[in-house]
This record gives structure tokens, C-alpha cells and sequence, in this order.
């Protein structure tokens, strides 16, 4: 696979243990024992938004930075009359979340490029290019001493025989064309030191779990691959594909969760076997929506998610609703819905990404356009504040501020305990997605839909203080 290497990386200090802070969300510490190093970012990412409730904050030391590093070609695309925003989107965005770690930012690119920066100066480390879409958060972790990189590439094109497969009761579905697979690269160099191909593509963000990678993909199954060697350790199959829906990992558990497309279900799963433990076919579930979401673990045994839902009076004028939903992770049974309104049906992922923290879960909505406050254990609605324009991607806490990137470029700096919009900024170098932000002490990571990675100092964003 090509490379490409930047002029020398610069030198990092010697690596020195802290212990990560876990306040701001009650279910980090279960996740797995995160540490700061000398360059106070984390030494690991073991899955989307680094924890199971999905808050990506590293409390630490790491200085407030300001830059952006712009993706080859996006300035070019940014020109283009024959361009509109979504194939902008499509060809140089950054579709999910970072990953820092180290001292480096790696960011997938649905260029088919991962890039790995330098957290601090914003130049370019290496690139890897694996041929394919990228829209997965990468993976990181040292396997048997040494720093590997994890990423799955794949895209969200129906060959004509599996696209005429929608219209036949029971037929399985495989969704990706050309290469999908999941790579594990060097994390200082960025070669490639294995990769494992698939039928269907790798989209969703696998979660790291006892020395394997753990995800659903288009072909219908559930897998787990050695680290290490990118061996296959079990397949499952779920029937239904998978389509941005990641692996979410309750490790005290051991449950692994993620939603699947044709059939619309969630799925649980013995994270250790594979053995699938139940599923769950939500009422009124609508179109793509159970494979598009990504569900957040609360701490307390049940996996909190957002789904579409339409009935047949909303067929004829093409709406459809919120839900959010929570799932027993022993049982697979719902335990409470809550609607969170109805609205114009988004026109893909279709689902914003909850993030949990103390009890409580945070999200957006696509369809109503407001930001929610909701009760994981109850489903009752704690606060609800329009903000007039779509978010998809989960928020991080600090503090007691809340932070939403969204469709408009706006990131929104709510209170965390009555939804007051406290500050807005816009630094329009494009839109939000489903790309979650991530904290590291003083600064806020994100890619936009434009082609844009972004250091934002928090102040910048109107939160004071380090979380």
C-alpha cells in the first residue's frame, strides 16, 4: 500500500504515567485504565469516542493550541463549481471523530487517507493511503510493545445484485464495493503491518477488547480479529448489515452492542465468544436508522441510542421521529422510549450519537434540530434547546459545559444543567456530521465536512478552566 512520509516528526519526551482523570463521565473508568504521557494526551483509543458513554475528554496539562491543517486537494474541491457540499463531504471530509494520542492526531478522510499530525504544531507526521473511504475513529494501542494504528475501509455503495435484494423478504444484503478491509498500521511510521479483507465494507468504528478488534460490517456478521496478527478469533453472523453503527464495549460486562440495516435491529453479544446474546427489532423503526447510530453505555447495564421511527400517517408527508431509546444489556429488552419529536426525515444517518455521563445522556437530533438532556435509567427529558440546524455527533462534556458541533459549522457551548445556550463560534472552514469533538486539556480536536482539522482553543469555544 502506498505511503507517504512527512519531513521528520518531531521529537517527543519521554513518556511518563499520570493516571486519567474519569469524573467527567462515570463510566470512563470501566472502559480501561487511561493514561496521560509527558505530552499530556492519552497513550490509548480503544474504541469510537474513546469510552463506552462517549465522552472524549483527556483531563490534562496539554496546551491550549490554535491551527487547522487543511487536506490536500480540498481547497482545490472548495472552488469547484460542478461541486456541491455533499460530494465536497465526500471526497475530502473528515467523517468521524479523531483519535490523539501520543502527541499525534490521526483522522480518517473519506479521501481514502488516514493522516497522522502533530498534535502541537498541526504538520503532517505520515499518511496512509488504503484505497477506499475511511470513516472510521482509529484505533490505537501498543500490542505486544509496539504502537499500531487500527482502520476499517469501506464505502456505502450497493452492487446492482445486493441493491435488488431490498425488494426480497429474508435475502441478505451485503453493502461496500472495491477494498474493504480492516489494516493495522505502524503508529510512528505508518506502515502497514497486516490487513484483513472483508465482503462487505468496514465503516463502523471496531472496539479494542482483551488484545482484539471487535465490529460489525456490510456483510452481514459480527467479528474479532487478533490484534496482533489480524487472525480471525470469531465470526457471527447477525443477518443484517452494519452500516456507521460502531462497535460499543460495556467491558465490565463484557457485552458488545451495535445496531444492523435489513433487518432493523440492535444486537448484543458475548464480547470474549461472539456468541450472539440477543436482538432487538425497535417498533416503528424507520429506513437505515438502526445501522447508522452508535450507542452509549450509561455505567449502569443499559446501552442508551437514538433510532427513527414513522408511522404510517408520517409516510404521506415523508417525516418521521426521534426516539431515544435504552436497552438492557443483560436481557436485550427495552426500557424505556422516549419521542423526542417528529420532523423532515435526514437523508442519510439518520442518528445522533448520545453521550453519557453521570446518569444522564446528551444528544442532538437531526430531525428536530434541538439538543436533549435526557435521563438514562428513566427517559425522562431533563431539557430540551433548539438550535435550529442538524447535529449528528455526539457531544463531550467539560464541566459544567456541554459542546456541539453541527451541520452549520456552528459549535454550540451549552449549560450542562439547563441547556442555555452560553456561546456560539463558527470558524467556517465547513461543516459538522457525525464527527464527534475531542478534548485534550486546553483544546478541542475536529475535522469538518470541508476538509478541515481543526485545534480550537477552549476559550476560543467560551469554556474557562481545564476539565
Amino acid at each position: 500500500m502506498k505511503r507517504t512520509l512527512a519531513p521528520s516528526r518531531l521529537a517527543r519526551p519521554h513518556l511518563r504515567q499520570l493516571a486519567l482523570c474519569a469524573a467527567l463521565s462515570t463510566v470512563c473508568a470501566a472502559a480501561s485504565a487511561q493514561t496521560v504521557t509527558s505530552t499530556d494526551t492519552s497513550t490509548q483509543w480503544p474504541m469510537y469516542a474513546l469510552n463506552p458513554g462517549h465522552n472524549a475528554v483527556v483531563p490534562s496539562n496539554f496546551p491550549a493550541m490554535a491551527w487547522t491543517w487543511q487536506v490536500p486537494g480540498a481547497a482545490d474541491a472548495a472552488k469547484a463549481k460542478v461541486l456541491n457540499s455533499t460530494i465536497i463531504r465526500d471526497l475530502v471530509g473528515f467523517p468521524i471523530g479523531v483519535a490523539v494520542v501520543d502527541g499525534m492526531v490521526y483522522a480518517t478522510n473519506d479521501n481514502g487517507y488516514i493522516y497522522a499530525v502533530d498534535a502541537h504544531s498541526g504538520k503532517l507526521a505520515w499518511s496512509f493511503n488504503a484505497y477506499n473511504q475511511l470513516m472510521t475513529t482509529p484505533i490505537v494501542a501498543a500490542i505486544d510493545g509496539r504502537p499500531l494504528v487500527f482502520i476499517g475501509a469501506g464505502n456505502s455503495v450497493f452492487a446492482y445484485s445486493h441493491a435488488k435484494q431490498f425488494g426480497v423478504p429474508g435475502a441478505q444484503v451485503i453493502r461496500g464495493n472495491g477494498v474493504s478491509a480492516i489494516y493495522a498500521l505502524d503508529a510512528k511510521t505508518g506502515d502497514e503491518v497486516w490487513v484483513y479483507k472483508t465482503k462487505g465494507e468496514d465503516m463502523p468504528t471496531p472496539a479494542l477488547y482483551q488484545g482484539k478488534l471487535l465490529f460489525g460490517n456490510g456483510d452481514g456478521h459480527a467479528y474479532a480479529l487478533d490484534a496482533a496478527t489480524g487472525k480471525l478469533a470469531w465470526q457471527t453472523p447477525i443477518h443484517s448489515f452494519v452500516s456507521m453503527s460502531s462497535a460499543t464495549l460495556d467491558p465490565a460486562r463484557g457485552v458488545l452492542v451495535m445496531g444492523g440495516t435489513h433487518p432493523s435491529k440492535i444486537y448484543g453479544l458475548d464480547a470474549a465468544t461472539g456468541r450472539l446474546l440477543w436482538s432487538v427489532a425497535p417498533p416503528l423503526v424507520f429506513s437505515s436508522s438502526a445501522g447508522d447510530g452508535t450507542w452509549a453505555m450509561d455505567g449502569k447495564g443499559l446501552a442508551v441510542g437514538q433510532i427513527e421511527t414513522r408511522t404510517s400517517a408520517q409516510q404521506a408527508t415523508k417525516e418521521s421521529a426521534s426516539e431515544e431509546l435504552a436497552i438492557d444489556l443483560k436481557t436485550g429488552k427495552i426500557v424505556w422510549s422516549t419521542e423526542l419529536g417528529a420532523g423532515k426525515t435526514p437523508p442519510r444517518n439518520k442518528d445522533a450519537v448520545p453521550t453519557a455521563v453521570d446518569g444522564v445522556a446528551y444528544t442532538g437530533s437531526p430531525v428536530t434540530h434541538t439538543e436533549y438532556a435526557v435521563d438514562a435509567q428513566t427517559g425522562r427529558i431533563l431539557w430540551q434547546q433548539p438550535l435550529k440546524v442538524s447535529m449528528k455527533a455526539a457531544p463531550v462534556v467539560v464541566g459544567k459545559v456541554l459542546i456541539q458541533a453541527t451541520a452549520s459549522g456552528e459549535i454550540f457551548t451549552l449549560d450542562r444543567d439547563s441547556g442555555a445556550v452560553l456561546h456560539t463560534y463558527n470558524a467556517h472552514q465547513g461543516g459538522y456530521g457525525p464527527q464527534n469533538g475531542v478534548v485534550v486539556g486546553g483544546t478541542y480536536f475536529n475535522g469538518t465536512n470541508a476538509g478541515m482539522l481543526q485545534a480550537i482553543p477552549l476559550s476560543t469555544l467560551g469554556v474557562t478552566g481545564k476539565p
